[in-house]
This record gives C-alpha cells, structure tokens and sequence, in this order.
C-alpha cells in the first residue's frame, strides 16, 4: 500500500462522464479535500457492497492521498483490502479516481451506489443533489463543527443496524446527541434490509428508524 496514487490516464475525462458509465458501482465522497485520509469507514462500505471504484471529488485544485494518514488502522485495513482484491490490496489505488475542480452540484441525476459526506463546510446544503443520485447508503462522519445533511423525508431513514453490520466505527466518536457518536448511515428505504427481517426485534428496529432521524 506505499505506492503513490496515479490517476490512470484513461480516466482524465469529467466527473460526470465517468459516473455515467460507472455510478452504479463506485462510492463517491463528496468535498473529499485536497487529501484523502481516514478512509477506513469508506473502505468497510465498498467491500460490504462489492463496489469497484472510489471516487472523490472536490473543488479543490488537486487531490491525492494522505501519505500517512490515510487509513487509521493501516494493518486492519490492508488485510480487508487483501482478501477483497484477492491478495493484491495495491488493487486500492487503481479503484481510486479523483476529480478535483468539480462541485457537488455538478453530480445532480448521476446514480451512485454510495455517497459519503465528511467534514463538510457549514451552510452546505446538498441534500438535493444526494436525493438526485440515488445512493443506497449515505454516510456522514466528521460532524463537528460541520453542517449535518437530512435526508429524513426524502425516501431514508437512518440505519443502526447496517452501520454495526458493516463495521463501522468512528474516529473521533464524541457524542452530539445521544447514541449518535459523531457518524450518521442512511438507507434508502427500497434498499435491502434483510437483517431486520431476520432479527427478533424488527418492530423496534422500524420504529427506531422511522421516527429517529
């Protein structure tokens, strides 16, 4: 995982051209800076929906990975990384592709198999354009200080279940308000939820993620 990430030539085009073609399997993470780092919560999403591609964008004139920091726990995640790409977790920096002097606004109607918004400036609002995409999950990390999205009445609810199903844990987990611990995961509401059917206590569960949000 030392090598450095170089955007493949063949992918030189625009945001919007690549999501076209293949949306409907990558993770986009919105305003992702001019570093990406701390990527361990977006790597667990990836592997848990069988994604191909990450994608970060930003406004930002160039964006590469953090040289250290970007997983919090680099030998956890080399591991995952090696089993999903059969032993070769370098695979990583081939799924990577950023795009840099790009808005959000820009991917309104692009589907997308996930979206991820981290430290996200206040005044934000780009609840619209998430909606647009169709995400099956959204993920929020990072939000103090930063401006929270709602996506509650515009087809998800928030999700407990899935965001322990897949791992997910927080990296500064402060809590904003209770059981919250600085991480939001949304589902859209026709997208799978078999692990509640399955659990003894589906009717809290609906009830939980009906009326919390």
């Amino acid at each position: 995982m030392s090598a450095p990430l170089s955007p493949s030539p063949d992918y030189e085009q625009s945001a919007e051209a690549f999501l076209r073609q293949y949306g409907h399997t990558s993770l986009i993470s919105l305003g992702c800076g001019f570093q990406l780092n701390r990527i361990d919560n977006h790597i667990r999403l990836m592997a848990a929906l069988n994604l191909t591609f990450y994608v970060g964008i930003d406004q930002v004139t160039n964006i590469n990975p953090s040289p250290t920091d970007i997983f919090l726990d680099r030998e956890d995640k080399e591991e995952l990384l090696a089993k999903y790409y059969q032993g070769e977790p370098q695979g990583l920096w081939e799924a990577i592709k950023v795009f840099p002097n790009t808005w959000v606004e820009e991917l309104r109607g692009l589907h997308c198999a996930a979206v991820v918004c981290q430290r996200v400036e206040p005044d934000c609002r780009w609840e619209d354009v998430i909606v647009s995409m169709r995400p099956k999950l959204v993920l929020q990390e990072d939000l103090h200080g930063c401006e929270r999205q709602q996506l509650r009445g515009h087809g998800y609810v928030r999700t407990w279940i899935k965001a322990r199903q897949y791992g997910l844990q927080p990296f500064r987990p402060w809590p904003i308000f209770p059981g919250e611990r600085n991480l939001i995961l949304w589902r859209r509401q026709d997208f799978d939820d078999e692990e509640i059917q399955a659990s003894k206590w589906k009717v809290l569960w609906r009830l939980r993620e009906r009326f919390i949000g």
